[in-house]
């Protein structure tokens, strides 16, 4: 006998189809838009070209994207608002057509003033073929933010982003300013073939250690020349899980605060130096430097080569610096913007205040302390040093 579908035999629904994805024009983004994941699509768009967007855009959870080769987003929004806004069950993904390191170019924010521009829940992946941008300055990376003077400050909010295997760096930041409403957490930067962030001085405060940052060819959060000035800022670094790699000066100044917390190590380039030093003692000039480490993690500061970096320039200083638990390590006493060679890793003029306890000073060519001017060491509180193949403790001209 045979059954019929009333026997009580079940038949199987066919089988939906898989689409391929929708190919985007070069003009789609001039427009405002909403980018809609399909479930028939498992990659839901591609993009072939150097996209301008310059309507605002929308990306909705599980929505993925793939470029071709040296593709990729020229965000040009001014205060239009972009959200690439996934979820920890369905992340939004940007990737290439091909998965190898560097094969599409990336996100370059050049006009993006929207204080509610957000990406979250995001993997952004085989970016950095080339340069974001072609002429000075240079813009590099997966992702890039550029620095405004004088206009509508930059805003972007980083959450729970996932940046790697890209073929240059990971995040590009390193000429925004203070002005910028900028944050970051929750990142993971790995797999990347530079640095996994450059950033300027006076904003290198909005990473912090809810991020990873290891496992990139190069694993330094580099501080760059740009915007070298804390000023007007209490700002703070902390232990990462990578050191810090200073490129140049790093001018804490007129009402800058900075505190280098417990564990944060600091590798300096041959010209780089901390300098904590304004141009008089009048009020309202106040400024400091603490280095907060413990027994346990203390902070140390090296040299990034091995060999040398300049080291502290103290001068003018009207609140109490602390340098507590450090090591200090190769520093030479070079600081170009005195033209001052060979003095000393702790310079000191025009009487600064100082505390400094329970600090190692290792292997140091020339002087641990270096004074210039009269009584240079009036205010230098001292305890529990320890002098380690050192030149020479205290130093003067």
């Amino acid at each position: 006998m045979s059954c019929s579908k009333d026997d009580g035999v079940e038949s199987k629904p066919p089988m939906e189809e898989l689409l391929p994805p929708i190919a985007l024009d070069c003009d789609y983004f001039t427009e405002d838009r909403v980018m809609q994941n399909d479930t028939l699509r498992p990659v839901d768009y591609t993009i072939g070209c150097w996209a301008n967007v310059q309507g605002s855009l929308k990306i909705e959870p599980g929505v993925v994207i793939e470029f071709e080769n040296h593709a990729g987003l020229y965000v040009n929004l001014g205060n239009k608002a972009l959200e690439i806004k996934g979820t920890e069950e369905e992340p939004i993904v940007l990737s290439g057509t091909s998965k190898q390191k560097g094969y599409w170019r990336g996100i370059f924010f050049a006009e993006a003033h929207n204080p509610n521009n957000l990406i979250e829940h995001t993997k952004i992946e085989y970016a950095g073929s080339q340069d974001l941008t072609s002429s000075s300055p240079v813009y590099e990376g997966t992702l890039a933010l550029r620095g405004v003077s004088g206009t509508t400050p930059q805003a972007l909010s980083l959450n729970h982003v996932e940046i790697s295997n890209g073929g240059s760096v990971g995040l590009d930041f390193h000429r925004i300013e203070k002005n910028a409403t900028v944050s970051a957490s929750n990142l993971t930067i790995s797999g990347n073939e530079g640095v996994p962030v450059k950033i300027s001085a006076e904003m290198a405060h909005v990473f912090d250690n809810t991020s990873s940052y290891s496992g990139n060819a190069l694993d330094f959060f580099n501080i760059t020349t740009s915007h070298y000035e804390i000023v007007e800022q209490t700002v703070s670094w902390q232990k990462l899980d990578v050191p810090y790699l200073v490129d140049g000066r790093v001018h804490i100044k007129h009402n800058g605060h900075l505190t280098i917390e417990a564990g944060a190590e600091i590798q300096f380039k041959p010209e780089a130096y901390l300098q904590p030093y304004d141009g008089s003692t009048d009020a309202g000039n106040e400024l400091s430097l603490k280095i907060q480490g413990t027994a346990d993690e203390p902070v140390l500061l090296k040299a990034h080569d091995g060999v040398s970096w300049g080291g502290l320039l103290f001068g003018f200083t009207q609140e109490a610096n602390v340098i507590s638990y450090a090591i200090i390590e190769n520093a030479k006493g070079d600081f170009p913007i005195g033209n001052h060679e060979n003095t000393g890793a702790i310079y000191m003029h025009a009487r600064p205040m100082l505390t400094m306890e329970n600090t190692i000073f290792r292997n140091l060519q020339n002087c641990a302390f270096y004074g210039y001017g009269t009584d240079p060491f009036e205010n230098l509180t001292v305890s529990n040093l320890i002098f380690d193949n050192v030149g020479s403790e205290y130093c003067a001209p």
